[in-house]
């Protein structure tokens, strides 16, 4: 189920799309060979691309979705087995960075944090996930993601605070100490994941 928002006229658009979402973790392998996140990129590149230069996407460079995981995304049947073909959950949609929407990807896909068992082999598809989307360097996605890190960690703690009745029950699952547990882990892992996703764009280049 999509939902679009027309904030002038304050309606909200209800639309079925039919297809498979991969909402329960851990991230099924369909979803992460180098055809699938190469057209998760296409896909997120046309959002991006659609919305470049816009008077929606000011003061940024283009309209971010801000939230992009496997939950938030429909696949469909391809030649390819299954492929990325929708978006859904816009609630923080707005103007920001290529890079910011990108980032999250690597976040989410490759679920950066202690659960990765093999270091070069996320690097690897940093490099593959930056290629398929053109002209961002996996350095920045790198450091990109720990921003995120960070941001959400302290973002659901002060909400939490705030009164926030979500916010407060994703605290009380653990949720920013596993984020922060994800950021430390990046940290430490970051020299070697932009070292390896280099290399490999410059192998595949």
């Amino acid at each position: 189920m999509v939902r679009s928002v027309d904030h002038v006229r304050r309606e909200e658009t209800l639309t079925f799309i039919d297809g498979v979402v991969p909402w329960q973790p851990p991230v099924p392998d369909w979803a992460l060979t180098d055809t699938a996140l190469a057209s998760l990129m296409r896909l997120v590149r046309e959002l991006h691309d659609l919305t470049a230069g816009t008077d929606i996407a000011e003061p940024g460079e283009v309209v971010c979705h801000h939230d992009l995981a496997p939950g938030n995304t429909v696949y469909r049947p391809s030649p390819s087995k299954l492929a990325p073909v929708a978006f859904l959950d816009w609630d923080l949609a707005g103007p920001g960075r290529r890079v910011e929407d990108v980032a999250h990807v690597c976040w989410q896909w490759l679920d950066l944090g202690p659960t990765v068992r093999d270091v070069e082999q996320a690097a690897r598809r940093i490099g593959v996930i930056a290629e398929a989307y053109g002209g961002l360097q996996p350095s920045e996605l790198v450091t990109t993601a720990l921003w995120w890190q960070d941001r959400c960690w302290r973002g659901i703690e002060a909400a939490a605070s705030s009164g926030d009745t979500a916010m407060r029950r994703l605290v009380q699952e653990c949720a920013p100490h596993q984020i922060r547990q994800a950021h430390a882990w990046t940290e430490a892992h970051q020299h070697r994941l932009t070292r390896a996703a280099g290399m490999q764009g410059c192998k595949d280049g």
